[in-house]
């Protein structure tokens, strides 16, 4: 019988290069659960839509009708009882698809591990399902510059949003292994290689 898959749960700070480690794991043959993937679904359900625009007003939709992600983004960031609103709404639905994508890989029995890419894995208590959590540290500087590429945010956007989540130096103190991505990709590629060898690899037979 093979051993139960471990699960890994990615913190660090916002765009730190979390789904970038989170894909490294995948591509080593651990199960990717994506929340923001499953975040973004929900929203586009029409019964959680109509929830959400029921709560936060039509003003959130597009030329289309839809959220538009951007415009409840501005609302939410901007005050805690909104975020928290929002919260109550999707990670009680994301959390129980966690689970399940959990105990349904578990049951498959072909993954070595599971890796979790969720951006409130503390605040959310999704850490107490993981068996090892992994830090992704990454400097002030590179992060703020890869929102402004990536995200397209603009001066302050990300301090602005990071105030709603744990700091990324306490998050760091609750991991148990920490990967620096401040260099090049292949460089955090073998640390995470190093990583899985060290506590996957050992712990499966």
């Amino acid at each position: 019988m093979s051993a139960k898959p471990s699960i890994i749960g990615i913190t660090g700070g916002i765009s730190s290069g979390k789904s970038t480690v989170a894909r490294m794991l995948a591509s080593l043959g651990a199960e990717l659960i994506d929340a923001d993937e499953m975040c973004h679904r929900l929203i586009a359900d029409k019964r959680i839509n109509e929830k959400i625009i029921e709560r936060f007003g039509s003003a959130i939709r597009d030329d289309y009708g839809k959220i538009d992600r951007s415009k409840l983004a501005t609302i939410v960031f901007r005050d805690k009882t909104c975020l928290d609103d929002l919260c109550n709404i999707l990670h009680p639905l994301v959390i129980e698809q966690i689970r399940s994508r959990v105990i349904e890989t578990e049951k498959r029995g072909r993954r070595k591990a599971i890796v979790i890419d969720a951006a409130l894995l503390e605040e959310s208590d999704l850490s107490l399902m993981c068996d090892f959590i992994l830090f992704v540290n990454t400097g002030k500087d590179h992060r703020v510059s890869r929102s402004k590429i990536c995200r397209h945010w603009e001066d302050g956007e990300l301090e602005k949003r990071e105030r709603f989540q744990m700091s990324p130096e306490d998050k760091r103190k609750k991991a148990d292994y920490v990967v620096d991505n401040n260099y090049t990709e292949d460089n955090t590629f073998r640390q995470v290689k190093e990583f899985w060898r060290l506590y996957i690899e050992k712990n499966s037979f």
